[in-house]
C-alpha cells in the first residue's frame, strides 16, 4: 500500500467578484514510503496548494487524500511542516526549545523530550547551538531548527515548502547535501515543493512536473535514478535536466499563450 494517495482531487476559490477559480484539476498521485518526492512546475501551478492540501490545512474541493488509507481530514503531527520562510521559529524560544515544543505539546515527560530534542539537534548539525535564540541564528541555521523540530515528532511524512528559496546559493548548496544526508539517515518521507529544476534532480528519487495553472495538476513523473554523489558534470544528471527542462519550458509556454488569448 502506497503511503499518501491522491485521488482525482480538485481544489477551487471564490474570488470577490463571485467566480470560481480553480487551482487544481484532477490531481492524481501516489507518495512511496520512504521517497524523496519533489514536485515541480510554472508559477501558478498548485504546487503550493498540494502541500497545503496534504498538510491538511485546507480541504479538497473534490476528491481526497489518503494518508495509509485513510482520508485526511485537518492538522495531524504525522505531517510535518517545513515552511519557505524562518520565521515560524518562536522567537522567545532557544534552539532546543523549539526542537522540543511539539514533544511538549504531547505531554511527554522531560527526561524523554530533552534527550530526544538534543538528538536531532546533532542531526541537522547544531551541536553546540541549543541555547541560542532565533535572532542569533543564521538564516541556515533556522532551517535546520525547522527540520529538527519537524522530524523531532516522527512524521510519517515531511512537507517542505520551498524551504531554501531565501538562502544564499552556497547555504543553499550545503542546505541540499545535509538534507539529502538526513533524508538517508532516517529513512523518512519527504515531500519536496521547489521552482527549481537543479534542486529536483538534486534531492529527489522522483519529480513531478505540474502543467500550466490555474487549475494545474501532474503532468508527469520522472525517476531521477542516480546515486548520491550527484554531480552537476555528469552526463546523466545534463540528460535529465534537458528532459525537465523541455517539459516546464511546455507548460510555461502553454501558460503564456493562454495570456495572450482573447477574452
Amino acid at each position: 500500500m502506497s503511503l499518501i494517495r491522491f485521488s482525482n482531487v480538485g481544489k477551487s476559490y471564490d474570488t470577490q467578484s463571485g467566480r470560481r477559480v480553480p487551482a487544481l484539476r484532477g490531481f492524481e498521485l501516489e507518495l512511496k514510503r520512504g521517497e524523496f518526492f519533489c514536485l515541480l512546475g510554472p508559477s501558478g501551478c498548485g504546487k503550493t496548494t498540494i502541500l497545503s492540501l496534504l498538510a491538511g490545512f485546507e480541504a479538497p474541493t473534490t476528491g481526497e487524500i489518503l494518508l495509509d488509507g485513510e482520508p485526511i481530514s485537518g492538522t495531524s503531527r504525522d505531517r510535518g511542516v517545513v515552511f519557505q520562510g524562518d520565521n515560524s521559529l518562536y522567537s522567545w524560544l532557544t534552539a532546543l526549545e523549539n526542537i522540543e515544543f511539539g514533544l511538549r505539546l504531547r505531554r511527554l515527560p522531560r527526561k524523554i523530550y530533552r534527550p530526544k530534542a538534543m538528538e536531532y539537534l546533532r542531526l541537522v548539525g547544531l551541536d553546540g547551538q541549543q541555547d541560542k535564540y532565533p535572532a542569533e541564528l543564521s538564516g541556515g541555521m533556522k532551517q535546520r531548527i525547522q527540520v529538527a523540530r519537524a522530524l523531532a515528532n516522527q512524521p510519517k511524512i515531511l512537507l517542505m515548502d520551498e524551504p531554501f528559496g531565501a538562502l544564499d546559493a552556497q547555504t543553499r548548496a550545503t542546505m541540499q547535501r545535509e538534507l539529502r544526508q538526513i533524508w538517508r539517515a532516517t529513512e523518512a518521507s519527504i515531500f519536496f515543493i521547489t521552482h527549481d529544476i537543479d534542486e529536483a534532480i538534486t534531492l529527489g528519487s522522483r519529480v513531478g512536473i505540474m502543467s500550466a495553472g490555474p487549475g494545474g495538476t501532474l503532468q508527469q513523473v520522472i525517476e531521477i535514478e542516480m546515486g548520491d554523489e550527484r554531480s552537476r558534470s555528469d552526463l546523466t544528471y545534463v540528460d535529465y535536466y534537458a528532459r525537465i527542462e523541455r517539459a516546464v519550458g511546455h507548460e510555461v509556454n502553454r501558460a503564456g499563450k493562454r495570456i495572450q488569448e482573447p477574452v
